[in-house]
C-alpha cells in the first residue's frame, strides 16, 4: 500500500473588518470636526456682484458677524430675519436690535469687544450702494468699523 500524503485544508483568511470600521468612524469625526462649515456665511439666492480687484481672503477673521443683503431688501444676520425699517415682515426683527443683542452676546459670552469684530458683508448684485451703505452706518452706530464686502472674482484675464 502506497502511502499518500494528506494535505491539511487550510482556512480561507478573511480580515478582521471591526477594527478597519473603527478607524473609518474615526476619520469621518475628525473631518467633520475639523472642517470648516461656514454655510451661515454662503447663501445661494444672493447673486454676488463680479469685480476685478476681488480677491479671496488670506484667512478669516477671528470673530466675524456675517450680513446677508437680498435684493428684496430683506436681510440675514447670520440666520436671523431682518429688515432695516420697522416696516419689515411680522417674523423679521429690526436690523439694529438684532446687532445690538448679537454684540451683547458676543461680548457676554467669548469677551469680544465691538472694535474686534469684523462685519462681513454680502449683498446682491441687484442691491442699490445706498442699500449697503445704511446697513453699514447702522453697524457703525453700534461700535463696529472693521468691514468685508463679498464679490466675486471677474473670469477676465484668466
Amino acid at each position: 500500500m502506497s502511502k499518500e500524503r494528506v494535505r491539511p485544508r487550510l482556512k480561507e483568511a478573511a480580515p478582521n473588518m471591526t477594527s478597519m470600521i473603527d478607524v473609518v468612524f474615526l476619520l469621518i469625526s475628525f473631518f467633520t470636526l475639523v472642517m470648516n462649515f461656514s454655510q451661515a456665511e454662503q447663501n445661494e439666492e444672493i447673486a454676488l456682484p463680479t469685480s476685478e480687484l476681488a480677491q479671496p481672503p488670506e484667512a478669516a477673521p477671528p470673530e466675524q458677524i456675517a450680513i446677508q443683503a437680498f435684493g428684496d431688501r430683506s436681510l440675514l444676520l447670520g440666520t436671523l430675519p431682518c429688515s432695516l425699517d420697522d416696516g419689515g415682515s411680522p417674523e423679521a426683527s429690526s436690523f439694529a436690535g438684532a446687532l445690538k443683542e448679537e454684540l451683547r452676546v458676543l461680548k457676554a459670552i467669548r469677551r469680544v469687544d465691538a472694535k474686534d469684530v469684523t462685519i462681513i458683508i454680502r449683498g446682491d448684485a441687484q442691491l442699490e450702494t445706498g442699500f449697503i451703505q445704511t446697513i453699514i452706518s447702522v453697524c457703525q452706530e453700534q461700535g463696529l468699523d472693521a468691514f468685508v464686502l463679498r464679490a466675486r472674482q471677474s473670469a477676465e484675464g484668466f
